[in-house]
């Protein structure tokens, strides 16, 4: 009788330590390797992010309030261009993109502003190949946040040592703020 309960009792234990139900592992997705994400939310910019320039632009605001955090990107009469993001091509990856997605958050203090979303090529401070995505027609409204979002493709041949810059430029010359943005390279 004291074998069979040993053996009755390792059997026990045996099973309750046993799995047997079936695991459920939640797999990571791997990160598409043909992208390349950029944020900036504007709350870092006095930590001079080395891709980044013209951080004089991105102040502290309460009127309006940032669309997220504490600070945004202003620009105006004596602001013209934006917080601007400038790097060689070699620097953001080893391959040549084929496009870049540029989306943000714009507040505007005008109706339909003469302001744009540009993404400028450049050699050797020479500029090679410059786009414009205009959002006056996005920004009909005065006086809240309105999101943006454009594809840029590249229809002349890159090469590794050219020099992309994004930036917002204010043509209407009243207070617009930007924030949130987000640059996204496809290659």
């Amino acid at each position: 009788m004291k074998k069979i309960c040993v053996f009755a009792l390792a059997g026990v234990l045996f099973y309750s330590c046993s799995n047997s139900t079936p695991k459920t592992e939640k797999v990571a997705e791997k990160p598409n390797q043909n992208l390349i994400e950029i944020t900036n939310d504007m709350e870092s910019a006095a930590s001079m992010i080395p891709s980044w320039t013209n951080e004089k632009t991105v102040i502290q605001t309460k009127n309006p309030a940032a669309h997220s955090g504490d600070y945004a990107c202003i620009t105006n009469d004596t602001a013209e261009y934006s917080y601007t993001y400038s790097e060689l091509i070699k620097n953001i990856n080893t391959g040549l993109p084929k496009q870049v997605a540029v989306s943000g958050w714009v507040y505007t203090t005008v109706a339909k502003p003469n302001f744009a979303i540009i993404l400028d090529v450049s050699e050797k401070d020479k500029s090679y190949d410059w786009k414009a995505f205009p959002l006056s027609d996005s920004l009909v409204e005065k006086g809240k946040w309105v999101e943006f979002s454009n594809i840029f493709y590249f229809d002349k041949p890159l090469n590794p040592e050219q020099a992309i810059k994004i930036y917002a430029w204010n043509q209407a010359k009243k207070p617009i703020y930007i924030d949130d943005l987000k640059i996204v390279f496809e290659y």
